[in-house]
């Protein structure tokens, strides 16, 4: 998924509000469906929404970081989510 790819290079960049607003779009999609990969993109969403937090000198940023961590099971179910979540997981707040 090509949004993934752009959703690393904002993290990178520390534009996570940005890298947020990539995953959700394609989030929207797939929402109301029986697709697992639906709680996989959320736990991604939350995990951006964490740093952006954290960059604002939030505390609530690790109550969300939870909501990442909460949603591991499924990013096992697409190989390029999991490597998402891996890279992720490298910026922890």
């Amino acid at each position: 998924m090509e949004k993934l790819e752009i959703f690393k290079e904002l993290i990178i960049k520390e534009k996570y509000f940005e890298a947020h607003e990539i995953l959700e779009a394609e989030w929207h999609k797939i929402r109301k469906s029986d697709n697992d990969l639906k709680w996989a993109l959320k736990g991604l969403i939350n995990a951006a929404v964490a740093m952006e937090l954290k960059k604002r000198k939030r505390d609530g940023y690790k109550l969300v970081w939870k909501n990442f961590e909460k949603y591991e099971k499924y990013y096992d179910l697409d190989e390029n989510i999991k490597k998402t979540a891996e890279f992720v997981r490298k910026y922890k707040p």
